[in-house]
């Protein structure tokens, strides 16, 4: 494992060998002002990183160690991630926060994103079993949260397609112009399923073919309208339909504004985003391939007469997920915000 250096933010990892855990290395691996000092991973304890993960051979040296493991050095670290499947981090986080009360730590799940258990319950089909923590987090959709998060010791990290929704939907929020039904589409990559094969994610399944899934109903829309109806505004409901594509990696979201023109979307956003650093604005539709394997996010508007409608694209491993964890970090550690973030992702 990389050795500590002087005056740098020590993180471990909790969950490595997954697809966002995979990320937040790659990030940190290269991060100025950070050093990781140990990685878990429950299936893959005593082999190489760079085995695992053959991108950081020669980055990150050491070999991943049990989650038991990674409990007892918690106190060697002033960040901790935990990038496990939904459920579990509600098990281990408040152990780790009452043990170590100078660790920050940033929940990469679904498990503590709103103060709402019954929802919680009925979106991701479990009971949460430490609810009383959930107002202890701080939701960590970081344009909008920044205050918050600098003062913050538990984040939760925002969902990908929540990510996608938020980039355009806050600001309309915060300008009084979300109201009545909001309809939105999003279309997303295989790696937001994990690396676990399944039949929706199976290349002969995914090439060349979209479809639509829990639509009206998927799980990102609990932390959405939860994180929204906390900015004063008109009434409004969210529809929103999610769908798969035959890419890997991105989400390509598309809102409609109905009696919201083009030219006021242009002055939202540009009020909203004009000053930040991982934020774009355009007229028209950004690609894609412009934000895949960068922290980066554009936002496009246009439309026709009285009505817009707003596009945001994410890389849903980036911005969706281990770049807003990075983000948020450096935030919490007095770290300027896009440090570490800044590299360009490819172009085709």
């Amino acid at each position: 494992m990389t050795n500590p250096v002087q005056d740098q933010v020590r993180v471990g990892v909790f969950g490595g060998s997954g697809y966002i855990g995979a990320e937040l290395l790659r990030y940190l691996c290269s991060h100025p002002g950070a050093t990781i000092s140990w990685v878990t991973a429950h299936s893959r304890v005593g082999q190489e990183i760079a085995e695992v993960l053959p991108n950081l051979k020669g980055a990150i040296p050491g070999s991943f160690v049990s989650q038991a493991e990674g409990e007892e050095r918690i106190g060697e670290v002033d960040v901790a991630f935990t990038a496990l499947p939904h459920n579990e981090s509600q098990n281990l986080l408040p152990k780790l926060a009452e043990a170590n009360p100078e660790v920050r730590l940033v929940d990469m799940a679904g498990d503590f994103r709103t103060n709402d258990p019954a929802g919680y319950e009925k979106y991701y089909g479990c009971e949460h079993t430490a609810s009383d923590w959930l107002p202890r987090f701080v939701y960590g959709f970081t344009e909008f949260q920044r205050e918050k998060i600098r003062a913050a010791r538990l984040v939760a990290n925002p969902g990908c397609f929540a990510t996608g929704m938020l980039l355009a939907l806050a600001p309309l929020a915060a300008a009084g112009r979300l109201q009545g039904n909001v309809c939105l589409l999003g279309l997303t990559g295989s790696s937001g399923s994990g690396n676990k094969p399944r039949q929706t994610t199976h290349h002969p399944e995914r090439f060349s073919n979209v479809r639509s899934y829990k639509p009206l109903g998927h799980q990102h829309l609990l932390e959405v309208e939860s994180f929204l109806g906390s900015i004063d505004g008109p009434e409004f409901s969210l529809q929103f339909v999610p769908q798969s594509g035959p890419f890997v990696r991105g989400i390509f979201t598309t809102v409609f504004t109905p009696g919201v023109s083009a030219a006021e979307l242009a002055e939202i956003y540009a009020g909203s985003y004009g000053e930040e650093g991982l934020v774009e604005v355009i007229e028209g539709s950004p690609d894609l391939r412009w934000v895949q394997g960068s922290a980066r996010s554009w936002v496009g508007v246009g439309g026709e007469g009285g009505n817009g409608v707003v596009f945001t694209v994410i890389d849903n491993l980036g911005k969706g997920a281990a770049s807003q964890g990075i983000q948020n970090m450096n935030l919490m550690c007095g770290l300027e915000e896009t440090e570490g973030l800044r590299m360009a992702g490819g172009f085709v």
